[in-house]
C-alpha cells in the first residue's frame, strides 16, 4: 500500500475526505499514515512557518490528524532522513535541510506539498474501509502529484479516471446524486 493512493468514492459523507485523493507514506502491523494531496488551504506556507520565508505557496490539509503539526513530501533523495514512497516521491527529512536548500536556491519550492495534519488509520480500520468500498486504491506518477497546475478536483477525478475500467466513470459523478 506505501505509495498507493486512496481515492474516496464520489458519495463519501464524511465532508474531512469528500472527493479526496491521498498518498499513503506508511501501512504498517501499527496502522497507516497518508496525506490529502488535493485539500489546499488558504494559508501559505510562510504564513505558517518560520524559516522557509520564501515560500509563498499553499500548504495542503493533510488531514483531521494532529493540526499543529507540518509534513512534507518532496522529489529530493537527497535530503537527510527522508523515506522513498515510491518512484520520485520521497517524504520527510531534515527540515533545516530544506529551508536552507530553498533559500540558496538549490531545491525548488514547487517540489514540495507541504501539509498540515495527517490522515491516519488504526490497525486494520484501513482494511475495513477498503471492504466497505469507501476507498479505490490506484497509483499517481510524481510528475501529477506535484503538477500545480491541476485544480483539486480535477486530481480526484484524475486518479479515478487512472483506475480505468467502469470506475473510470465515477469521475463524471455529480457531488449530490440527487441534483442529477
Amino acid at each position: 500500500m506505501k505509495g498507493q493512493v486512496l481515492i474516496s468514492e464520489p458519495f463519501l459523507p464524511d465532508p474531512t475526505f469528500s472527493r479526496s485523493v491521498i498518498l499513503i507514506t506508511e501501512h504498517e502491523s501499527h496502522g497507516t499514515i497518508g496525506y490529502v494531496l488535493n485539500q489546499k488551504t488558504d494559508f501559505a506556507v510562510n504564513m505558517i512557518i518560520g524559516g522557509l520565508d520564501t515560500v509563498s505557496q499553499s500548504t495542503y490539509q493533510g488531514g483531521p490528524v494532529e493540526l499543529e503539526s507540518l509534513h512534507y513530501i518532496h522529489t529530493y533523495p537527497e535530503i537527510t532522513n527522508s523515506a522513498e514512497i515510491l518512484s520520485g516521491v520521497y517524504w520527510s527529512g531534515s527540515f533545516d535541510e530544506i529551508s536552507q536548500g530553498i533559500a540558496e536556491g538549490r531545491f525548488l519550492a514547487e517540489n514540495f506539498k507541504f501539509l498540515v495534519g495527517y490522515s491516519g488509520w488504526a490497525p486494520g480500520q484501513l482494511d475495513a474501509e477498503l471492504k466497505e468500498k469507501t476507498w479505490l486504491v490506484s497509483q499517481l506518477s510524481s510528475e501529477v502529484i506535484f503538477d500545480s497546475s491541476i485544480a483539486d478536483i480535477d486530481l480526484w477525478k484524475h486518479a479515478i479516471r487512472s483506475i480505468g475500467g467502469k470506475d473510470a466513470l465515477l469521475a463524471n459523478s455529480p457531488e449530490d446524486p440527487f441534483l442529477n
